[in-house]
């Protein structure tokens, strides 16, 4: 594997539920990995279910877990693994925490509106927000605060997963340094 004398920096995808996360932030580990690169996917919804304590998705609960998977994040980071964080982190001091606290960071923002966000949920959340069932939904109950600050934006809706993979891909190669690689997936 491939490792950066210095701290290889972070990725941390973001956007609303169903957005595409997880799976983008899968695939590009598995980019990653077969073009040599030491790297992690921390997914939000994965670590939130390891945490010691059973958090909620209240506001102050979503800032609590975004602290732990920060921490985590660096810890990864410091040990010369790249971190691929996928999490919903809706509001803009979130994104400013991670910054923050990791430095060096490639954030990309999944475009996609909750209308089809909704259509692609198998668990239901999107129907249980619609019907009162939690206080705090993104994308329901709660927005997403965008900004400006997203190195790369991602049309999710628009987008079929394998571009969008090559994208974010071709993105991530030339944050890690690697821009000769950026052409192919493949």
């Amino acid at each position: 594997m491939r490792q950066s004398p210095r701290a290889p920096g972070s990725i941390w995808i973001t956007g609303l539920p169903a957005s595409g996360k997880s799976t983008l932030g899968a695939a590009l580990e598995h980019a990653l990995r077969m073009r040599g690169h030491a790297c992690a996917l921390l997914d939000g919804e994965a670590l939130r279910q390891r945490l010691d304590r059973r958090f909620g998705h209240s506001l102050e609960d979503r800032f609590a877990v975004l602290r732990a998977i920060v921490a985590i994040a660096s810890q990864t980071r410091d040990q010369g693994v790249v971190p691929i964080v996928a999490t919903i982190s809706h509001k803009r001091d979130m994104r400013a925490y991670a910054r923050s606290m990791l430095g060096r960071m490639l954030e990309v923002y999944l475009d996609c509106p909750p209308s089809v966000c909704a259509l692609r949920d198998d668990k239901g959340h999107y129907l249980r927000a619609h019907r009162g069932e939690y206080e705090c939904f993104v994308g329901v109950t709660e927005p997403y605060e965008s900004w400006n600050q997203a190195d790369l934006v991602l049309d999710t809706a628009g987008t079929g997963a394998a571009a969008a993979t090559e994208s974010l891909l071709a993105a991530a190669l030339v944050f890690l340094g690697t821009p000769a690689e950026a052409a192919t997936l493949g």
